[in-house]
């Protein structure tokens, strides 16, 4: 599936990274971009090594993307990756060494960002530990044949109703738990994931998301998320688009820290979406997949250029808002977290 819709040809170099771990996926996955006539360029490694290249190579080094990694950026036609969790190694390494390899990265992002290359996500379990997870290890597998076995149509006319709802709106409210409450403006385009590339340049699998940037500056309030790793109830404040606090019931350094080690525009949301897939039952403690299910919001952070968006950032992850309300203009999109497209 994730060939078909990256529109893979003959003879075209794909890029696949995964950490060692989940090669059984990434072996299913090369093979599949072989039967589609393409050359899968294997860019596997693990959490473990990177973060023992971080803890003990210099910053200068580190800042330098290998010259294997840099030509590979230069010459792929696309990329699919299997998730993993880079933000781990906020816990694994030092803060300004890990500020130094983020550099690295962004350089070879930037790279292919510059050539505007397809680049495919596929969620996979094993990218968080069984403990940040809500559901079994078994179960988030499910979850994930589910979504993808929901009805195409029907996603995608939740997709195109929902579209149509927030390019025609002019300011969009979310409120979550914890009393929190942010509003933005809106008016730019929006990208509907159902597993093709629609625009944008990302394709996530699984499918049934619609999510859009909005004016930077604009972003003003608090949004709270149940959970990042093991922080619990953290509200993020913005301030004319830029994060102003953070708090927590519980650690709200470790969120700060991890940000910290990021350049750019790391302290602005990237994007904002909304879930639409009825395949998915509950969630699993996994964004990848939980952004997807109908009724959840989720607020990216970081980079956004990919999108139409004006960030640059080393940064670009996801965190979802269960039960959160959305308007649009005075219009529900999301109420309680239950879709209320049918509803004025």
């Amino acid at each position: 599936m994730a060939t078909v819709g990256l529109d893979i040809r003959h003879l075209q170099f794909v890029e696949i990274r995964g950490d060692t771990s989940m090669q059984e996926c990434i072996d299913v996955v090369s093979l599949a971009v072989e039967r589609a006539g393409a050359v899968p360029c294997l860019n596997v490694t693990s959490i473990a090594h990177e973060a023992e290249r971080i803890r003990t190579l210099s910053p200068d080094w580190l800042r330098r993307p290998s010259p294997f990694l840099f030509e590979l950026a230069r010459t792929v036609d696309a990329v699919i990756v299997i998730e993993r969790d880079w933000s781990s190694l906020a816990a694994l390494c030092p803060a300004e060494k890990l500020e130094a390899w983020n550099q690295g990265i962004g350089l070879l992002v930037e790279q292919q960002e510059s050539r505007r290359i397809p680049y495919c996500l596929i969620a996979h379990p094993k990218a968080k530990r069984q403990e940040e997870l809500l559901v079994s290890r078994s179960e988030a597998y499910e979850a994930i044949e589910a979504a993808i076995s929901a009805d195409v149509d029907t996603i995608r006319a939740l997709l195109r109703r929902a579209k149509e709802v927030v390019e025609n709106g002019r300011v969009l409210e979310i409120r979550t738990r914890n009393h929190g409450c942010m509003r933005c403006d809106l008016g730019r385009q929006a990208y509907q994931s159902d597993g093709r590339l629609h625009g944008s340049l990302v394709l996530n699998l699984p499918y049934g998301s619609l999510s859009f940037t909005v004016p930077e500056d604009s972003v003003q309030g608090t949004i709270c998320f149940d959970r990042w790793k093991h922080v619990r109830d953290l509200a993020v404040s913005f301030d004319c688009g830029r994060i102003s606090d953070i708090s927590a019931a519980n650690n709200p350094e470790a969120f700060a820290d991890f940000m910290g080690t990021h350049s750019g525009d790391s302290d602005r949301i990237s994007h904002i979406g909304i879930g639409v897939n009825p395949g998915i039952r509950r969630p699993t403690g996994l964004a990848t997949i939980d952004e997807c299910k109908a009724g959840m919001v989720f607020i990216a952070f970081g980079e956004n250029r990919y999108m139409g968006g004006q960030n640059e950032s080393t940064l670009n992850i996801d965190l979802v808002c269960s039960g959160a309300t959305v308007l649009c203009d005075s219009r529900y999109l999301v109420r309680e977290g239950r879709l209320a497209l049918d509803r004025p």
